[in-house]
């Protein structure tokens, strides 16, 4: 719960400086974007970060739904071959892999450092994939980040910074299956059906071996 509490003061001070700057750089005659047009009918700023806050995160799902309605057959689920056609999902997934870091180090090894021979050596995943001089804003969620200008492609180069998988000889060798895995998740249908138990529609499990068979 302290995690959580702490998550959503970042996120809405986060959220607070884009309103502040917009606040001071208002112009009636130049609506921007959703918060000058916010700010034009809105009184309250407390309530406009609010909104804001919202729109946030109900957006970026939305943008996901909608590159997966626009590129995917209907009536069909996707596939691994439509992989290609989905670039706003892919940088997604590349994002979720560097903001999340899940092996937290942060502990450095000095330049020049011996290693003996045999010694086991973890790389400090958290540092390289929240370096400032790596990464812009290395703090703040953008999967946008990893997308050309034009947002039709991932940017190849910038997704190979992003470790997750390890590097060398001793990279995770599911690394394919995994982020295979992560992507025919990301696009199963979770709404749910009810009864004795809330369950999905349609397993997740037999979902992804239908898509394989299909493949």
């Amino acid at each position: 719960m302290k995690s959580f509490v702490d998550l959503n003061t970042r996120f809405t001070t986060f959220v607070q400086k884009i309103v502040n700057e917009h606040y001071a750089t208002f112009d009636k005659e130049n609506i921007r974007d959703m918060t000058d047009s916010l700010i034009d009918h809105c009184e309250g700023q407390e309530k406009i970060v609010g909104i804001v806050n919202d729109l946030f995160g109900a957006g970026s799902l939305r943008r996901l739904y909608q590159e997966l309605k626009s590129n995917v057959i209907r009536n069909r689920k996707p596939r691994l071959s439509d992989k290609p056609n989905l670039p706003l999902l892919e940088a997604f997934i590349l994002e979720l892999f560097r903001h999340s870091s899940f092996p937290h180090f942060q502990r450095h090894v000095s330049n020049g450092y011996f290693i003996p021979k045999d010694t086991c050596v973890f790389i400090n995943q958290w540092q390289i994939n929240h370096d400032p001089e790596q990464w812009e804003d290395p703090s703040s969620f953008n999967p946008d980040r990893f997308l050309s200008a034009d947002g039709t492609e991932v940017n190849k180069a910038e997704g190979e910074k992003v470790t997750t998988f390890g590097m060398g000889k001793r990279r995770c060798i599911g690394e394919i299956i995994a982020r295979n895995e992560v992507y025919l998740f990301l696009t199963v249908d979770m709404t749910p059906e009810y009864g004795l138990t809330m369950k999905h529609k349609d397993c997740r499990l037999k979902a992804r071996m239908r898509t394989r068979d299909e493949q």
